[in-house]
C-alpha cells in the first residue's frame, strides 16, 4: 500500500485484464432529469465492469450562476466537466506514482479554460462553442524527482480516460424519444 493505493490489487487487476480482456471493459451511464430553469439532477446508472455489475447510486445537481439565468445553487456543467477531468487525471497520476514507488505528501490539480458564449447564444454561428484550450497545472509534493513527475504527467496524457476523451474527438451518437 502506497499513497493509499493497493498496488498488489492494481497489479492483480492488470494481470486479470491481460488474461481476459473483457474484464477491462467498463460501461458507465447517467440519467439527467430537468427540475426547473437551469437546474437539473443527474443520477448515476449502475456500472458494468467486465462480468461484474457495480451499484452506483449517486446523484448531483447542476445549476448556472444568476448571470446565466440560474440561481447559483450548484456547480454548472462546465465545472462538473472540469472536475471530472481533474479527478481522472489525479487518479492516473497517483496510481502511476504508487507504481513508481513515489510517496506523495500532497497533490492538487488546477484546470482553467475560457468559453466564448457567442456560439452557445447563437450570436455567431461560426464561433467555436466548446473550450478551445484547457490549461492544467499539477502541484505535487513528495519524494519523487522533477523528472519522475514529468514522466507521470506524460503518463496522464497517455492513460487517463477522461483526458483522452477531452483531448480527442469523440463520436457522439444521439437518439430522440418523444414522450
Amino acid at each position: 500500500m502506497l499513497n493509499n493505493i493497493n498496488i498488489a490489487g492494481l497489479s492483480e487487476f492488470a494481470n486479470e485484464v491481460k488474461t481476459s480482456p473483457k474484464e477491462g471493459k467498463a460501461k458507465y451511464g447517467i440519467e439527467l432529469n430537468w427540475v426547473s430553469g437551469t437546474k437539473s439532477v443527474v443520477k448515476t446508472k449502475n456500472m458494468q465492469l467486465g462480468d461484474h455489475k457495480l451499484v452506483r447510486n449517486f446523484e448531483f445537481t447542476i445549476d448556472e450562476p444568476a448571470q446565466l439565468l440560474g440561481i447559483n445553487s450548484f456547480p454548472n456543467p462546465q465545472e462538473y466537466l472540469l472536475g471530472g477531468l481533474a479527478g481522472c487525471m489525479a487518479v492516473t497520476f497517483i496510481a502511476g506514482a504508487s507504481l513508481m514507488e513515489i510517496a506523495l505528501e500532497s497533490l492538487s490539480l488546477e484546470i482553467d479554460g475560457e468559453l466564448d458564449l457567442k456560439g452557445f447564444l447563437g450570436i455567431d454561428e461560426t464561433d467555436h462553442v466548446g473550450f478551445p484550450e484547457l490549461k492544467y497545472t499539477f502541484n505535487v509534493k513528495g519524494n519523487g524527482s522533477k523528472e519522475q513527475y514529468e514522466t507521470l504527467m506524460k503518463r496522464v496524457m497517455r492513460h487517463s480516460p477522461n483526458y483522452a476523451t477531452v483531448a480527442s474527438e469523440v463520436k457522439m451518437v444521439g437518439t430522440l424519444n418523444e414522450l
